[in-house]
């Protein structure tokens, strides 16, 4: 049974086998400085942002995303390349 842990954390105990364990274990010493609590923090909030995507796409009567525009939406929310239209020519003087 989880414990109620000081501030608005709760301990808990899973198991997971020794690739996913390493996989959060890389990312914790590449993105949280070794903290491996908030790596599985930040797998829940992605799993949160996917679901909340879901849910609006459903109340829109939409379907669910591709793993494709799913990929597009994630780098445009880490700031990556977007699309940009061409600016248009200037004509030349005749």
């Amino acid at each position: 049974m989880a414990r109620k842990r000081a501030g608005s954390t709760v301990k808990v105990s899973v198991s997971l086998d020794e690739e996913d364990l390493a996989t959060l274990k890389r990312r914790a010493r590449a993105a949280h400085g070794g903290n491996l609590s908030a790596a599985f923090a930040e797998a829940a909030r992605k799993i949160r942002q996917h679901e909340a995507r879901e849910e609006l796409l459903a109340l829109f009567g939409r379907p669910p995303l591709t793993p494709d525009a799913a990929a597009a939406i994630e780098a445009e929310l880490r700031g990556g390349h977007r699309y940009e239209p061409k600016k248009p020519r200037r004509k030349r003087a005749a």
